[in-house]
């Protein structure tokens, strides 16, 4: 390698790799604290390594370290974007689990999660595991890989920014978010609002009764009931949302055609 191609070659491989970096450090799966930092930084470095080779070098490459500063917090913040864009669902997935942890009473046997640096529920934990084997099942963790290599093709190095239609994007994702955590936390909601409406009619008629302690327990077995019910059907739920929103990310990433879309 000549030394002009080396110059050309450093700053680039700088860019990509950053740009790698924040998808590592928001993604699903990638971005886990359970994974150390030794392992992401190395794994950051070999994909970038990989791709490195099938990026077009920027016309004009930075001439200053402030320059290269600047490109490089770009790059990273894209990543980031990106990353965060395919967790949206797992955000909801988890959140939906954390209110129905809630209303079963299982909340007050709340663990720390290192994945969200806060404590997180048993039930939280249950369907956050369930879409992470959901979405190895689906090779989410391909398609982003596969993503990230086709967005140096429609955003090549030092072009990407914020317009108005990602931010419209991601609005629209955050929104999709919330409702399928509302979705997927209905039932019990509404199960547990009947519950609740019932043990009130019981505790006006038969004063008697405990009904705080009673209610804990109906709460639990009926909120267990539910949610055996519900994991075969939220399953499905799972692998479609996931779908859904890992298409959408890599199409705003790539070009038309470059990144096919997943399949069950």
């Amino acid at each position: 390698m000549s030394l002009p191609d080396a110059l050309n070659f450093i700053p680039t491989f700088i860019l990509v790799f950053f740009r790698t970096c924040g998808l590592m450090l928001a993604a699903p799966l990638f971005g886990s604290t359970r994974i150390p930092r030794r392992v992401k930084v190395m794994l950051a470095l070999v994909i970038a390594a990989g791709l490195v080779n099938g990026v077009t070098v920027p016309p004009q490459l930075p001439d200053t370290t402030l320059l290269l500063a600047f490109g490089i917090g770009g790059e990273l913040i894209f990543g980031l974007l990106m990353g965060l864009g395919a967790s949206l669902t797992f955000i909801a997935i988890h959140w939906a689990g954390e209110i129905m942890g809630q209303q079963m009473g299982f909340n007050m046997a709340a663990s720390f999660d290192p994945q969200f640096g806060s404590g997180s529920s048993l039930v939280g934990d249950l369907y956050f595991m369930l879409a992470l084997v959901v979405f190895l099942t689906i090779r989410g963790h391909h398609a982003l890989i596969e993503g990230l290599a086709s967005s140096f093709k429609s955003l090549p190095l030092l072009a990407a920014g914020i317009d108005a239609n990602l931010f419209n994007v991601f609005l629209g994702l955050v929104t999709g978010a919330t409702v399928l955590a509302i979705k997927l936390s209905a039932p019990m909601l509404i199960s547990m609002l009947v519950v609740d409406l019932a043990l009130g009619f019981i505790g006006k008629t038969m004063p008697q009764i405990n009904v705080m302690n009673t209610g804990v327990t109906i709460r639990s077995i009926g909120g267990m009931a539910i949610l055996i019910v519900g994991l075969a059907l939220a399953t499905s739920v799972f692998t479609e949302s996931l779908i859904e929103g890992l298409n959408t990310i890599t199409q705003l990433w790539s070009t038309a055609g470059a990144a096919p879309p997943l399949r069950t």
